[in-house]
């Protein structure tokens, strides 16, 4: 006879013996222990993935004894939930951040939020003894790093430098405390500008810089009459369009070529002034930051280092956080974000291709329009995501307009692990909630009678009957979410706990959530 038979002869003993128990409450006991039976089945026979089988097998850290994390699983990334003091960049973060910089085959961009974040890192590389492998970027560095010329360099074409422009201007949008812009008409007009004022001077001087295409939209013809007058005729914009001419070689070209010259011919004089106007202020805006200050001269002047950096290991900090360096942070980190995210995409993972984690403290101020795109391919390419932010709130600030809840929920779907210190609002906490679903439970209602006779009042006997009630519950209550967990410092002995949560894969206890502790001194 097993365990199992054992305890259930026993309790029908006690039944025998006592027949007074109510029969409901021998159902509800059988049910806690076929129920505890099944957790400890589940326990053992759990076995952590194999630690061998190539880079993606390796483990990077655990959650608890029984929850590896291998690094397969971390490019499947990971996105950080609390408020400000909740332990996140000290608690998961720091233990995150330990793993990777340990790992000689994982390399990354790190975009600093803020002015201490450059503190923090040298001191994990100088402990896992990498620091010559963190390379950092910023006003007072050498490191040069040329947009547009990466994208040339990497065979982009006009298309894909256009997009690069619109993209990293989003951030300058966010930088100013306004949410991505949802007006796509003049979105679409100035990105038309600047893809036919790109593919010109590519056309005509063979590469493109910021400064070269200020210039040509500067000198366009704002009236028909004036294509007709020598000084526009000798300026550098006519001067352009008549060599992108004489430069076209394939049909690819001469096609391109007709299309952008009618429209600085044809449409853009002809172009109401409103209109015009409007476009030109919003594309030169951008321009501005592009080609003026410490911009101009970190990014649109020459290149000793890239994205390709992580090729060989290395970690990249941009250390300009937006709360310091204001539009030219802002335009710098999500240029090397967008830029970082392009390249990954681009490559070809083999077994060999080091993992590439691009790294985000304070995730909602360098959001862009290609998180969702990039998040659903990176994977296969070796590049992953660690973003930390404090609710859900600060996502739906940045994707405004009707679609803006939806635009977050789908790009945290592609979050596998999703991990929850102390939340300050109960919309996260009703999120965190959510993912961890809900279980039936059975409620059991006993009533009893009066006795009938003297006899049973002498023994005891009463009448009692029993009912059932089935619900769904929650199993994480919002209210856990949001107290009850230790934020660190001394007074909690450095400690932080944290909701650690999943999709798919239960951790080892069965449950989709896992309760973690978490250490602020490594």
């Amino acid at each position: 006879m097993n365990g199992f038979e054992n305890m259930m002869d026993k309790i029908f003993k006690l039944f025998d013996a006592y027949p007074a128990i109510p029969a409901a409450m021998g159902v509800f006991v059988v049910i806690l222990i076929i129920r505890s039976r099944r957790q400890r089945v589940k326990q053992q026979s759990y076995s952590a993935p194999a630690r061998s089988g190539g880079l993606l097998s390796q483990i990077l850290f655990s959650w608890s004894p029984l929850d590896p994390v291998p690094i397969r699983d971390l490019l499947r990334s990971i996105v950080i939930f609390g408020a400000t003091g909740a332990g996140k960049s000290s608690g998961s973060g720091l233990l995150i951040a330990k793993a990777v910089a340990h790992c000689r085959k994982i390399g990354g961009l790190i975009l600093a939020s803020k002015p201490e974040d450059r503190e923090f890192w040298e001191k994990v590389f100088t402990k896992a003894g990498r620091a010559r492998d963190l390379l950092v970027f910023s006003a007072a560095s050498a490191l040069r790093f040329n947009f547009i010329d990466f994208i040339l360099r990497n065979n982009g074409d006009t298309r894909e430098i256009t997009k690069a422009i619109m993209v990293i201007s989003e951030t300058l949008e966010q930088s100013g405390g306004e949410g991505r812009n949802t007006d796509q008409f003049w979105r679409r007009q100035n990105e038309r500008m600047i893809y036919n004022a790109v593919e010109i001077v590519r056309l005509a001087t063979g590469t493109v810089t910021a400064p070269d295409v200020q210039r040509f939209i500067n000198g366009a013809a704002q009236t028909p009459a004036t294509l007709a007058t020598p000084e526009w005729r000798s300026g550098f914009h006519s001067r352009c369009l008549g060599a992108a001419h004489s430069n076209q070689r394939t049909s690819i070209q001469q096609h391109d070529y007709s299309l952008a010259a009618d429209y600085w011919l044809n449409e853009y004089p002809v172009m109401s002034e409103k209109t015009r106007s409007s476009i030109l202020a919003g594309v030169m805006g951008i321009l501005h930051v592009f080609n003026t200050g410490i911009v101009r001269e970190l990014v649109s002047t020459s290149t000793n280092v890239s994205p390709m950096a992580v090729e060989h290991g290395k970690w990249i900090l941009i250390d300009l956080p937006i709360s310091s360096e204001g539009a030219a942070g802002a335009f710098i980190l999500g240029g090397w974000k967008y830029l970082t995210q392009w390249y990954i995409l681009k490559r070809k993972a083999t077994e060999e291709t080091p993992a590439c984690v691009i790294w985000c403290d304070e995730a909602q101020k360098v959001m862009n329009s290609v998180d969702g795109a990039f998040l659903a391919e990176c994977r296969s390419h070796r590049g992953c995501m660690v973003y930390l932010t404090q609710s859900i709130h600060s996502f739906y600030s940045r994707i405004q307009g009707q679609a803006g809840e939806h635009e977050t929920d789908a790009l945290l779907t592609n979050f596998y692990h999703k991990v929850f210190h102390p939340v300050g609002d109960d919309k996260s906490a009703g999120y965190g909630s959510s993912l961890v679903g809900q279980r039936m439970h059975m409620d059991v209602d006993t009533s009893g009678s009066a006795p009938e006779d003297m006899y049973d009042a002498l023994w005891g006997q009463s009448k009692t009957s029993a009912t059932t009630r089935h619900s769904m519950r929650k199993i994480l209550e919002h209210r856990e979410f949001m107290q009850g967990m230790r934020t660190g410092g001394p007074e909690n002995d450095y400690k932080v706990d944290g909701l650690v949560v999943r999709s798919g894969t239960p951790f080892s206890t069965g449950e989709a959530f896992l309760r973690v502790e978490f250490d602020q001194r490594g």
